[in-house]
């Protein structure tokens, strides 16, 4: 699953979170706020600055992560028909 970033504007707390793409209503970590937005996130590329790592294996890990997670949905789907 992708990494986001928050921002609650509230108390100011900023956090990031692992969670579907589909999923849009996120909560403030820190006070629960729903009044929350999604910053740019730069923790992929703070991980990746190893300069034995190639930059096509974060777009590959986001589509492998990506593809796992349509499965997931499909199952759940075809689940939810029965």
């Amino acid at each position: 699953m992708p990494v986001y970033c928050y921002s609650c504007k509230e108390c100011e707390h900023q956090f990031e979170i692992r969670h579907s793409m589909s999923y849009d209503s996120q909560r403030c970590t820190k006070c629960d706020s729903c009044d929350v937005f999604k910053i740019p996130s730069l923790s992929l590329y703070k991980a990746s600055s190893k300069p034995t790592q190639r930059t096509g294996k974060i777009v590959d890990d986001y589509i492998r992560d990506a593809k796992e997670e349509i499965k997931q949905e499909k199952h759940k789907l075809k689940s939810e028909e029965l």
